[in-house]
């Protein structure tokens, strides 16, 4: 069997956003990707100290999910993550298990008072998606600012990265694909 990426919603995430990932993630990595929802609770993750999700005990939960050796796995929450020693994250991956997680909660124009802006939203979510998928396939952070594989600190890295990878970064990743 192919190369295949499976994006899991581990919540309620609007069915358009899920589709607007699912077809660029495809265009992007050239490879099928296929939707299969896991809605559960994610408190198992949930630290009252911080008011937040530990990733890394969310990408363990997603590791105990059957997938073919070759497949990705990336799932997709609206809650606020952290990693120790970092007060926020956008997202995770865990690169020997091709594992990743991105969380859509910190990306949303609202969240800021800003008026609800579904192509900003959506463009953040394939950045930020295409960014730990891009992990799992052994890149690391790029200096070229505009890359995708460049670390996002806040959104405004993210909104000046494009969605595409640098020359470089993409040479890497089809000598990986």
């Amino acid at each position: 069997m192919g190369q295949r990426i499976i994006l899991k919603p581990m919540a309620q995430i609007d069915s358009q956003t899920l589709e607007v990932l699912r077809q660029s993630l495809e265009q992007t990595f050239n490879c099928l990707v296929e939707i299969k929802t896991q809605i559960s609770s994610l408190d198992y993750a949930y630290n009252p100290k911080r008011r937040q999700y530990l990733a890394s005990t969310i990408l363990s939960s997603l590791g105990k999910f059957g997938k073919e050796v070759t497949d990705r796995c990336m799932g997709i929450v609206d809650v606020d993550l952290y990693s120790p020693g970092l007060s926020f994250i956008f997202g995770e991956a865990d690169i020997g298990s091709r594992i990743a997680i991105v969380s859509l909660y910190r990306l949303k124009p609202e969240r800021y008072g800003l008026p609800h802006n579904a192509e900003l939203f959506r463009g953040r979510a394939i950045k930020e998606a295409v960014h730990e998928l891009g992990h799992t396939y052994y890149l690391s952070h790029c200096s070229d600012a505009k890359c995708v594989m460049h670390f996002s600190n806040s959104l405004a890295d993210t909104d000046i990265k494009r969605g595409t990878f640098c020359p470089k970064c993409e040479l890497k990743l089809r000598e990986v694909i």
